[in-house]
């Protein structure tokens, strides 16, 4: 029940909002992922992880940026 009413208001939201907006979204997200990553590799962020948080960060990061960029040279 609970998971119709969820997969209803998903699908009703991704009818309203553009492919442009949901790339714009994913591209800001992985680029902010990315640098976070990479600061947290680097031992310069404020963030108490370790090196491995970090490359996954940044992994993530660049997988959000090259799909979006590569959706959009479709």
């Amino acid at each position: 029940m609970l998971d119709e009413i969820l997969d209803v208001i998903v699908g009703e939201i991704a009818k309203v909002v553009p492919d442009v907006v949901w790339g714009a979204v994913f591209l800001i997200f992985g680029v902010l992922t990315t640098a976070v990553g990479v600061a947290t590799v680097l031992g310069v962020a404020t963030l108490d992880a370790s090196a491995l948080l970090g490359g996954v960060l940044t992994v993530v990061g660049v997988s959000l940026v090259v799909g979006v960029l590569v959706a959009w040279y479709r």
